[in-house]
């Protein structure tokens, strides 16, 4: 019975399954040698397929993501003006318009490393703006060649012309029939070197290489002409059975070409949206060399895994699956809840230093959930709410919408106050440092938000700001904790009726009796304030802590203040005499501890 049990155990399974496997290798070595050597070689035809399916496709969304961005600016304001109505436009107003226009020509040539240059020819104004050159004078000569290129029907999507390769994009098209000068034309010169170094990646063997060809030109990387010559010529009259059959309409062929002792394979990929094909070939012997010394080395495999396959399942069975399998058990009953599980192990090898990490990763759970984990949760959601709240959209397309009709109305003195204000405003809401700032600096941000405000309601809301006192300016205290009590008073403080609108921020020092400072940050309004039911209402939720409904944004700051600073610091509201509303944003400090920046 004994000796039955020990027959079947894994380390009888694990010799038996080797010999099992390695024994027909012995007699069809020679068949497994060729039927590898073919699937190697289908399975390189097939990668060689799909790589070259990728390129193309890339080739392809690219082209066409580059013709999309060049047909949007067909519809620019900018250059709609200097194309159709160049007469009502000053010579300044023409210089200013060519100038924005041409930053948005970088753009353009920035907006792929495929683009060389970005330009735009204008005959009504007999001027060529480029990404590199403001505006030179458009030659006659090369207005004719354009409206050629535009009539020649091989010229396809993009072509090539004087070793350059462009894209273009002609407005209105339906004038070139007529004989007619286009109102402009839109060209993107794409960058060969780009191209060269997108073929390197195609194929990059020594004696391998990769082309786009077309009908009537070609781009190519490889040091092996002779063979290029050869297969380009293959390739282009396959593109004309393929261009003759669209119900092709991604076809991709591969084959074997044999040019003296070479023999390469090769795939080439047709595109029907562009009218070109992708090319790639690769020498054989490179990816199937290694083949031809399989058979050699099959039989002494064969007999070294038979030696080293008993040791080794042995070995595996003794020193690694038992020693495993416990501690799979073990992650098991964790994972099932049970944290009294304990490990030992008397070997001083490398188990004894696993199960001593997982006896302390289970204290340490027990810790995590027991003590820390609830409420590290509790303050990291209250964070991450607060963050996800503080950008509002409408805020940024509103501020740039004013700011457009400022300039407009070529009110620059607040234009540029409001820009001034507003890259303030921003700088400080996408900082990637620290979420904690001297109270001075939180300051100044609300600042900035208030004069936007300011200008964006048209001084019919006026604000002041108090100093702060000294001894409060580098007190630290989380980002963005005054900016929602103030925007909740631009937003909700006032109405439609009141007139002499005013919105003030001051603080005020008191000393606590347990030796604490204590800095109050008022924001007081002269609004339409709040109901003692509103207020009742308010200070009862600030109460309950435990709540787990969405919450406002003042209220997330009297949370953020609490878990921050304890029990003492929050958000208090109050009705103000002869009416309004005052929000006091309070925050106790001492001078020993970290709330104060140090500071030389």
């Amino acid at each position: 019975m004994n000796l039955g049990k020990r027959r079947f155990s894994i380390l009888g399974k694990l010799i038996l399954t080797f010999l099992i496997v390695i024994s027909p290798m012995y007699v069809i070595g020679t068949r497994i040698n060729e039927w590898g050597a073919q699937l190697v070689r289908n399975e390189i035809s097939k990668s060689l397929q799909s790589q070259i399916q990728f390129y193309r496709t890339s080739l392809e969304n690219e082209i066409d993501r580059m013709g999309r961005i060049q047909r949007q600016y067909v519809n620019d304001e900018d250059l709609v003006s200097l194309s159709v109505t160049p007469e009502s436009l000053t010579e300044y107003q023409k210089l200013v318009t060519v100038k924005r226009f041409q930053q948005r020509l970088v753009l353009l040539k920035e907006s792929s490393i495929y683009i060389a240059k970005a330009s735009v020819y204008i005959p009504p104004i007999n001027k060529i703006i480029s990404s590199e050159e403001l505006a030179g004078t458009l030659p006659r000569d090369r207005l004719d060649a354009l409206k050629r290129d535009a009539t020649s029907l091989h010229k396809g999507l993009f072509y090539l012309d004087d070793d350059r390769l462009y894209m273009r994009e002609y407005y209105p098209s339906n004038q070139l029939i007529d004989g007619r000068d286009p109102v402009f034309v839109l060209e993107l010169e794409l960058s060969i070197p780009a191209m060269q170094k997108y073929l390197t990646q195609i194929s990059s063997y020594e004696l391998g290489g990769a082309a786009i060809v077309k009908d009537d030109w070609d781009l190519v990387n490889t040091q092996n002409n002779e063979a290029y010559a050869i297969i380009s010529k293959t390739v282009r009259e396959s593109m004309t059975t393929w261009r003759d059959h669209p119900s092709q309409a991604t076809p991709v062929e591969n084959h074997i070409v044999t040019v003296g002792k070479q023999r390469l394979l090769t795939v080439a990929a047709y595109s029907s949206s562009l009218d070109l094909t992708v090319l790639a070939f690769v020498p054989e012997k490179a990816v199937m060399g290694p083949l031809e010394h399989y058979q050699i080395y099959l039989w002494l495999i064969s007999f070294i895994a038979l030696i080293v396959i008993v040791l080794f399942s042995y070995y595996v069975y003794r020193i690694i699956h038992r020693p495993l399998s416990r501690l799979v058990r073990a992650f098991r009953k964790v994972e099932s809840g049970d944290l009294q599980v304990e490990l030992t192990y008397k070997s001083s090898d490398e188990f004894n230093y696993l199960y001593e990490q997982f006896n302390n990763m289970v204290a340490h759970l027990k810790k995590l959930i027991f003590e820390i984990y609830e409420q590290k949760i509790r303050a990291q959601q209250s964070e991450l709410k607060q963050l996800q709240s503080q950008i509002n959209p409408h805020f940024l397309y509103n501020s740039f919408y004013l700011l457009y009709r400022m300039t407009k109305a070529h009110d620059f003195d607040n234009s540029t106050r409001f820009t001034k204000f507003l890259g303030d405003y921003f700088q400080y809401m996408t900082r990637n440092g620290s979420e904690e700032v001297p109270l001075e600096r939180e300051l100044s941000h609300v600042r900035a938000f208030a004069e936007i405000q300011t200008i964006r309601y048209m001084n019919r809301i006026t604000f002041t700001m108090d100093p702060l006192p000294e001894a409060c300016k580098m007190i630290i205290v989380p980002r963005l904790i005054l900016q929602p009590i103030v925007e909740n008073a631009y937003h909700h403080g006032f109405d439609l009726d009141h007139t002499d609108r005013h919105l003030r921020v001051y603080a005020t020092h008191s000393e606590l009796e347990d030796g604490m400072s204590l800095v109050a940050i008022h924001v007081e309004d002269n609004g339409q304030g709040m109901t003692e039911e509103e207020l009742r209402t308010y200070k009862a939720k600030m109460l309950d802590e435990d709540a787990s409904e969405e919450i406002t944004g003042m209220l997330n700051v009297h949370r953020r203040l609490r878990l921050r600073f304890g029990d003492k610091a929050g958000v208090h509201l109050a009705s103000r005499e002869g009416g309004g509303l005052i929000v006091s944003v309070c925050i106790p400090f001492s001078y020993s501890d970290n709330t104060m920046m140090n500071h030389d």
